[in-house]
C-alpha cells in the first residue's frame, strides 16, 4: 500500500476514534489529523526497521567496533543468531545509552565498546573486570580528548556528559547496569525472574521496567527505549501497557494536546495513561503500539499542522 494510503487509513481510524469513543480535541483542522497520522506511520517504520535489519544477511564486520561499519544493533542480531543472548542484551544497551548521533553515527559506541581500539569490552570482560573498566576510562577520555576525532551522544541523550567527574558518570552507569542484571551476569536469568514473578506481557514489561530505576541515568525514556529494543530483538515476550507518562517531556505534552488541545495542559498523567491505552487498543497497531504512540506523539507536538520527518 502507497504511503499516503496508509496516511488516509490511520487518519480514518482518528477521526473515528474521536467521533465515537473520546474527542480529540487537538485534531482541530485536517492538517493536524494527517500530520499526527503521518508520525504514526514513521513510528510504525522505525520499529519496523530493526526487525527488518535482523531478517537480512548481516556482515560479521558490523559486529567489529574496530570496523568502519560498525553498527551495535546488526552486532546484537549476528549475536541473537549465535544464540550469544548477553552480548546482544548488552549491545542493546549500549547503544540506548549512547544513541546514534545524526552526523557521527555509532562513532562514541564503537570507541568505548572496542576500547578505543584496543580490547573489546565484551559483556564477559566487563562483568569480570568492571573495576578495571573504571580505572581504563579515565585514560579513554584523556585520549578523546587528545585525539580530535568527534564524538556525540544522540539526539535522545544529549545531555549525557563523558567527563569521569560528571554526576552520573560512564563507569557508575556500567557498574549500575551490571549490578541490575545480577551476580551471574545472565540477562536469562534476569528475565526469567521477572517473567516468573508476573502473570501478563503487561506485568512483564512493568516489573522490568520499575527494576531498572536501578541503572543509572536511565529515566522513563532510557527504560523504556531498552526494553522496547528488546521486545524487537524477541528477547524477552513483554508488552507496554501504557506509554509511562510520569516523568515525560514531549510525549506528556503531544498527549496534552490531542486530547485536551493544549500541550500545557495539567491533566493526570495516569488518565493521559488510561486515555491512549483506550486510543491504542482502538487502532490495533500491534505489540509494540505503545511505542508508536510514544514516538508520534513526541514528534507531532513540535509541528502540530506540518509534518517533519524525525531521524533521529
Amino acid at each position: 500500500m502507497k504511503r499516503q494510503d496508509l496516511i488516509n487509513e490511520i487518519s480514518e481510524q482518528l477521526e473515528s476514534f474521536s467521533t465515537h469513543e473520546i474527542p480529540l480535541r487537538g485534531l482541530d483542522t485536517p492538517d493536524k489529523i494527517t500530520t499526527l497520522a503521518a508520525q504514526i506511520l514513521d513510528s510504525k517504520r522505525r520499529i519496523e526497521y530493526v526487525e527488518a535489519i535482523g531478517r537480512n544477511k548481516i556482515s560479521p564486520l558490523r559486529g567489529n567496533p574496530h570496523s568502519d561499519i560498525f553498527d551495535p544493533l546488526r552486532a546484537a542480531w549476528l549475536h541473537v543468531y549465535e544464540g550469544n543472548v548477553d552480548e546482544a542484551c548488552w549491545l542493546i544497551f549500549l547503544s540506548t545509552h549512547f544513541g546514534k548521533h545524526l552526523k557521527y553515527g555509532w562513532q562514541l559506541c564503537a570507541d568505548i565498546y572496542g576500547g578505543l581500539g584496543g580490547d573489546v569490552w565484551t559483556w564477559e570482560k566487563v562483568v569480570a573486570e568492571v573495576d578495571t573498566f573504571h580505572a581504563w576510562y579515565e585514560g579513554c577520555y584523556r585520549q578523546m580528548l587528545a585525539d580530535g576525532q568527534k564524538r556525540r551522544f544522540g539526539n535522545h541523550r544529549k545531555y549525557e556528559s563523558l567527563k569521569p567527574d560528571s554526576k552520573r558518570p560512564l563507569p557508575r552507569i556500567i557498574s549500575s547496569y551490571v549490578a541490575w542484571v545480577g551476580n551471574v551476569g545472565s540477562h536469562e536469568a534476569r528475565f526469567a525472574e521477572a517473567k516468573a514473578a508476573s502473570s501478563s506481557q503487561e506485568e512483564y514489561f512493568d516489573i522490568l521496567y520499575r527494576s531498572m530505576r536501578a541503572v543509572l541515568s536511565f529515566g522513563r525514556a532510557g527504560r523504556f527505549d531498552f526494553l522496547t529494543m528488546l521486545i524487537k530483538f524477541c528477547i524477552i515476550d513483554a508488552k507496554p501497557g501504557t506509554l509511562y507518562l510520569n516523568g515525560a517531556t514531549g510525549p506528556l505534552d503531544g498527549a496534552n494536546l490531542l486530547f485536551y488541545g493544549e500541550a500545557r495542559n495539567a491533566a493526570n498523567y495516569k488518565v493521559l495513561d488510561d486515555l491512549l491505552a483506550r486510543l491504542s487498543a482502538f487502532m490495533d497497531m500491534g505489540l509494540l503500539e505503545m511505542q508508536i504512540l510514544e514516538d508520534a506523539l513526541c514528534n507531532w507536538q513540535k509541528s502540530p499542522s506540518r509534518h517533519v520527518y524525525f531521524g533521529g
